[in-house]
């Protein structure tokens, strides 16, 4: 016989203790059913959530969760998962997770969700799930702990935007090198164009034909070069939810090379051995991107004297259990080193965030949880080899994929090509604010046969239409001009000419355009001609 049964007394005062400090807990507690109808919950809860304790009494967990769009939690049902026979294949993580705390394989269960108040607001809440046991150590209630986790999800978010603008001060000058390198190409061949083509004598002086067009070409792939450096750099600043495509591995880690030199400095050689037959990821490209620089950066930083880190890639097989079979196909992305490398220790908490090695001031410690929380999210895995004195393996194993990669580079072909289409002859009126744009444009479009309608921005293309009776064939308008943008100034004319067919460009990384008409054709900027005048057709042969 126990002490509390042998003296009655003894299990009061427990009881006692256990009700204040259920009352008294500044995290929200609640006693639930099995299937997570609330039996009680202690003041910190009905505070937190913003309903007394008999509203919230007789509720389900999954009910204070905010609904479209956002992350709904475990809505726990007899019928769902709590059957002890019923198979967790089919099920969520966080099912399959709650259905292993009831066979006993697990202790808690816990998740971060966003809830909303009785009043609308809403706040990031740390669920904590738990089994409460009766006699006979059968599974009776659920005891579920809610603390509130915005004030710690805001200072993340913070930590996340502070690390992306550590990476990108330190791009900001290998970035600056290179655009300094490529305008001093462009202004150099622009000035053989120059003298060559004012020359009195160009026909007798034998400068052929073909040397003229490889000055041009020679601009043509400096700028092209400089588009896609500052799109490297929108990719890593950009705040916005993951887009996968079907994407080959090796053409983001060799579009990415040059930027990681830039990044490692001279006193770190890179090398790369990318198998040819390591196929397609579905993955966001610019996430891959953001693995490849965190894991290259941390190798540099393992080198403090130099050294040689090795980009490779290869197929593989998925490591672990993977069902079905046919998904264990995998790329794996392999960042070795050969600096101080790591501890047991230091290994086993390489991914918890704000965990860093380096000295104060030098790291937010959140480049490998990021890392890692993206690999998960694309199903993968990571695996990690090190030891000190010998270098660190850090090996990415994505998911590979069966389909066409989403490329993003137009087809082949000529300007005049491209110009030779049915809409020549029609009327387009052209608002961009950026003059140098603006002329460029309206020259290609002209050389291709349309009739163009230029204005510097929005308020003089309303008036330039106000003027032409004929009505216009196609805007096109920058999205970003001041005092009356494009996308207004579409609206103001689609209420003028419904029908009126509009191709909207802007250098920010909008990939949608909406208005009150619907969905607007968009044209991000840097664009070639060919480019536009396909997008041009495009548009016009739109329904």
């Amino acid at each position: 016989m126990d002490v509390v049964t042998q003296f009655p007394a003894i299990r009061y005062e427990r009881t006692r203790h256990f009700q204040a400090m259920f009352e008294g807990a500044a995290v929200g507690i609640a006693i639930c059913q099995l299937n997570g109808q609330i039996l009680e919950a202690n003041p910190a809860l009905s505070k937190m959530l913003g309903y007394s304790s008999p509203e919230l009494e007789g509720a389900r967990v999954g009910e204070f969760h905010p609904g479209e769009g956002a992350e709904i939690g475990p809505d726990l049902d007899d019928s769902n998962f709590l059957s002890e026979h019923s198979s967790s294949d089919h099920l969520s993580p966080e099912h399959r997770f709650l259905d292993e705390l009831m066979r006993g394989e697990r202790e808690s269960v816990e998740t971060e969700k966003r809830y909303r108040r009785k009043d609308g607001s809403e706040f990031w809440g740390h669920l904590t799930m738990s089994l409460g046991r009766g006699g006979g150590h059968q599974a009776a209630f659920l005891i579920a702990m809610l603390a509130d986790a915005t004030e710690r999800k805001q200072v993340e978010e913070h930590l996340r935007e502070a690390e992306k603008m550590e990476v990108i001060g330190r791009l900001a000058g290998g970035i600056a090198h290179d655009f300094n390198n490529l305008l001093t190409g462009i202004l150099l061949y622009c000035d053989l164009l120059s003298a060559a083509l004012e020359n009195p004598h160009l026909e007798n002086i034998g400068l052929e034909r073909s040397l003229l067009c490889q000055h041009v070409e020679e601009v043509r792939m400096a700028g092209e070069q400089g588009a896609a450096l500052t799109q490297q750099l929108l990719a890593i600043a950009r705040k916005q939810a993951a887009e996968p495509h079907p994407i080959l591995i090796n053409e983001i880690v060799a579009s990415t090379e040059n930027l990681l030199r830039r990044l490692i400095g001279e006193q770190v050689e890179l090398v790369s051995e990318l198998d040819s037959d390591a196929g397609l990821v579905l993955a966001d490209a610019a996430q891959l991107r953001q693995i490849l620089m965190n894991l290259v950066l941390n190798a540099r930083d393992a080198m403090p004297q130099g050294g040689t880190i090795r980009l490779s890639t290869r197929v593989v097989e998925l490591p672990g259990e993977v069902e079905p079979a046919r998904q264990r196909r995998a790329v794996s992305l392999k960042v070795q080193d050969n600096g101080c490398g790591m501890d047991a220790r230091t290994r086993r908490r390489l991914f918890e965030p704000f965990f860093t090695t380096k000295n104060p001031g030098k790291g937010t410690g959140l480049g490998l949880a990021t890392v890692q929380r993206i690999v998960s999210e694309a199903n993968g895995k990571i695996e990690v080899e090190s030891e000190p004195g010998r270098g660190t393996c850090i090996e990415v194993f994505l998911p590979g994929i069966d389909a066409s990669p989403d490329r993003s580079v137009p087809p082949s072909g000529t300007l005049v090509d491209a110009a030779v289409h049915e809409s020549r002859g029609k009327t387009i009126l052209l608002a961009d604010d950026h003059a140098t744009t603006r002329r460029s444009m309206q020259h290609i479009l002209r050389d291709a046969g349309y009739r163009i309608l230029p204005a510097s921005g929005g308020k003089q293309a309303l008036k330039v239409f106000a003027e032409r009776s004929g009505g216009v064939d196609l805007l096109i308008a920058n999205c970003t001009m001041p005092g009356m943008n494009g996308q207004e100034l579409a609206e103001a004319l689609l209420r003028q000419q419904p029908g009126l067919k509009v191709l909207l460009i802007s250098g920010y990384q909008q990939a949608l355009v909406r208005t009150s008409a619907g969905v607007l054709k968009f044209m991000r900027k840097p664009f070639s001609g060919k480019t536009l005048l396909e997008r041009v057709v495009e548009t016009m042969e739109s329904p």
